[in-house]
């Protein structure tokens, strides 16, 4: 009864041990990131998405409701859900990390440039687009959006034993929103 009840302790400690002192790898975080913007738990992602939106409304004289706009929501949470990220690699250099991934989504810049170009083609046919007529782009356009296909890069580095990632890198964004094509 004592051998089992040793055993059971060591199998207990040993398993407290691998797990309770085991950080999150590279992929696991990213994989995490990528799961919040999702749901649309990422603060960071979404006051990008608005402060873009704002700023191409405020481009049409519009004023500053855009978070309160249900249309608006309605469309963030659409992009959003839209987001999906697999890890293609992940390649571990002492406190940096790279991690490759292959994510499909919209192309968030080409919405933005496409309601600026209607924008301004509204202000030189004589059109003001009112804020609801710009919360229904907007809407619309992530609605009948084409989801395409990205590879890029995501870096991480160690801070405090855990990995964190480089959301300031240009390519971060460029990859989590798309670049605009011409």
């Amino acid at each position: 009864m004592k051998n089992k009840l040793k055993i059971m302790i060591v199998a207990l400690l040993s398993m407290v041990i691998v797990t309770g002192c085991g950080t999150k790898s590279p992929t696991e975080v990213v994989n995490d990131y990528f799961n919040e913007i999702k749901k649309g738990e990422n603060a960071e992602v979404t006051e990008y998405l608005l402060e873009n939106i704002e700023s191409t409304e405020d481009s049409t004289e519009s004023n500053d409701e855009t978070s309160q706009d249900p249309k608006i929501e309605e469309a963030m949470k659409l992009y959003l859900s839209k987001l999906d990220a697999k890890v293609l690699s992940e390649n571990i250099d002492k406190d940096k990390a790279t991690v490759e991934v292959e994510l499909s989504g919209l192309n968030f810049s080409n919405i933005i440039l496409e309601i600026l170009q209607e924008s301004i083609s509204n202000v030189f046919s004589g059109v003001e687009m009112s804020d609801e007529d710009m919360s229904n782009s907007i809407l619309e356009k992530v609605k009948s959006g084409k989801v395409e296909t990205r590879t890029g890069n995501i870096t991480l580095s160690k801070v405090d034993k855990e990995w964190k990632i480089n959301t300031d890198d240009e390519s971060f964004m460029g990859l989590i929103f798309g670049k605009a094509h011409s």
